[in-house]
This record gives C-alpha cells, structure tokens and sequence, in this order.
C-alpha cells in the first residue's frame, strides 16, 4: 500500500481512537489511571516499574500533537509558522485531497508528521509554531481559574521550572533505554520515576493552560460567561448567515427564490429542533444548557453557509 495514503488512515485511525478529542480531556482520564496504578504497584516488582516512564512519555507525546493540531488549525500566525516544522512532509495528490475533503486537516497532517521524540523536539516545533521561546513562555504562565475565579496569587504554575524541564527530558531517555535497549543491568528507581511522573504533569499542566490562552485568549472561565459567550458568539453567526442569505436572495428572482425562501424556513425549524434535541429539555439541563444549545446551533449555522455557499456559484466572494 502507498505510503501516503498510510499515514491518511493513520491520521483518521488515531482520531477514531480517542474518546474527546481536546487535548486535556484526552489527557486526565489516561493519567488518572497511570496515577492510580503507580500508586497501588509492588515497588519490589523492577519490571513494572519501567512500563510507567513509556507510558508517561506516551501521554505527553499524543497530548502535544493534539495541541499542534488544534494550534495549527486554529489558523493565523500558527498556520504560516507550521512552514519550517511541516518541511519534511512529503505530499501527494491524495494528501492534498484528503485535506481538501476534509477527511484531514493541515493540523492532523503536520501534528502526525513532526518528531517529538525527544523533549527538545518539543521546544522546537512548539517554539516555531508560537513565535517565541516555548520553555521560557512555560515559566511565567499562571493558572487563570486560580487567580481569577478563586482569587489566589498570580505566581507562575512552574515553581522550579528548571528541575521539570530536565526531569520531563529524563523521562524521554527512559522511555529511550526501556523501549530500545535490553538493559538487564540497568535499574530504574521508583523514586525517579515518581518524580518524573509529577514534574510531566506540570509541565503538562502549565503547556495546557499556556497553549488554550493562545488559541483563546481570556476565553471565559465560569460557566455563566460561557453561556454568554456562546451566545453572543451563536448570534454573530446568524448575522454572518443573514447576510449570505441576503445576497444570495439578491441573485434570485421567480420560481428559484420561493423554493431557496422556502428551504430557509425549512432549515431554520430543523436548526432550532435539532439543537434543543442535543441539549435535552431545559429544565433538565441546569446551567451548561445554554452552551450545549448554543454550540451545537452554531455549528449547523457554520454548515448551512458552507451549504448554500457551494451551489451555483453562490460563493461569499463572488
């Protein structure tokens, strides 16, 4: 089988594999369980205990090439700054298909695609992607909920950055050793690995608040600005739709605008249905209501201008 056309399955096989497909929600549930277990294992039993760092690097690996992702397909600078990272991926008819399909998108291709075995490859390609120093961003990013909802100190989630940094980068040469070597006479103390463990959920931790205020910058924290937020969101995208709808009505006359007037009734009962079934009764749905209604409406008002858009002629710019 073609070599390109393998990574496009790989790339669809690996989105099929997770369960959210957000970074961190990805990531709690899998550490969670790797925390659970480091906790309840026989430190006696040497064996075991190399299976954590592989695991550990597993989880920071796939959480970083989810945050490329989500970077890279969040659009501008990010999307012209994946140039350099994304140079050694060879493209093909099928790829560019793919991405023009939408089976993939530029941010599966390229977060698939980059090396990220090794904690520099990390700061490389994040670097890169940001415009400045990923490690050095690292040191001063604070936690937003803590400060600004619970009203604790701005101070940096990275107390020693320096020690998790060389700590994260010693879990990748364990994971190295473990994974490529025999290494009979090599021992792996319990005690490093439970270090590693904490310094890699910091890191994690502080990379995951630094790279979601990039992408969205003082997106809203508490459950009520989120409701408004989607709200207000939701109605910018019906603006969005009105005007569409507008020009295209313009380009309409007799028989053609009945039946397109006609189809946008049609699909604005299907909208409003379709979004008060994903987000159930209201009475039931406590405060998140709003934001489940919202969110899915918005994005059947997102397919709808695609929609009309890609029939006769009808595009945005034309």
């Amino acid at each position: 089988m073609n070599r390109i056309r393998d990574i496009i399955q790989e790339i669809v096989e690996v989105r099929q594999r997770q369960q959210f497909g957000i970074a961190m929600a990805e990531l709690s549930s899998r550490l969670l369980a790797l925390e659970h277990a480091f906790k309840k294992h026989d430190k006696s039993e040497n064996e075991l205990i190399r299976y954590f760092p592989v695991a550990l690097i597993a989880c920071v690996e796939s959480y970083f090439r989810i945050a490329i992702k989500d970077l890279i397909d969040a659009g501008e600078p990010f999307l012209s700054n994946a140039e350099k990272p994304s140079s050694s991926i060879k493209l093909d008819f099928s790829v560019l298909r793919a991405v023009h399909g939408k089976a993939i998108t530029v941010g599966e291709l390229v977060a698939h695609g980059v090396q990220l075995s090794r904690f520099e490859h990390i700061e490389a390609v994040l670097s890169k992607l940001i415009g400045c120093g990923f490690l050095e961003a690292l040191r001063k990013t604070t936690d937003r909920w803590a400060h600004e909802v619970m009203g604790k100190p701005a101070v940096p989630i990275l107390t020693r950055p320096d020690e998790v940094f060389a700590d994260v980068a010693r879990t990748f040469e364990l994971r190295h050793i473990i994974c490529h070597e025999i290494a009979s006479a090599y021992e792996i103390k319990s005690e490093e690995v439970e270090r590693c463990f904490e310094s890699c959920v910091a890191f994690l931790r502080a990379a995951n608040e630094f790279i979601t205020e990039t992408i969205y910058p003082n997106a809203p924290l508490t459950q009520t600005d989120m409701n408004i937020e989607a709200g207000k969101s939701l109605d910018e995208k019906h603006k969005h739709l009105a005007d569409v709808v507008t020009k295209i009505r313009s380009r309409l006359d007799g028989g053609e605008l009945t039946a397109f007037d006609e189809s946008q009734d049609k699909w604005q009962s299907y909208c409003e249905s379709w979004a008060n079934f994903v987000a159930g009764k209201r009475v039931d749905g406590g405060t998140i209501w709003p934001l489940i209604y919202a969110g899915t409406a918005e994005g059947v008002v997102t397919r709808r201008i695609a929609e009309i858009t890609s029939v006769k002629n009808f595009g945005e710019g034309s």
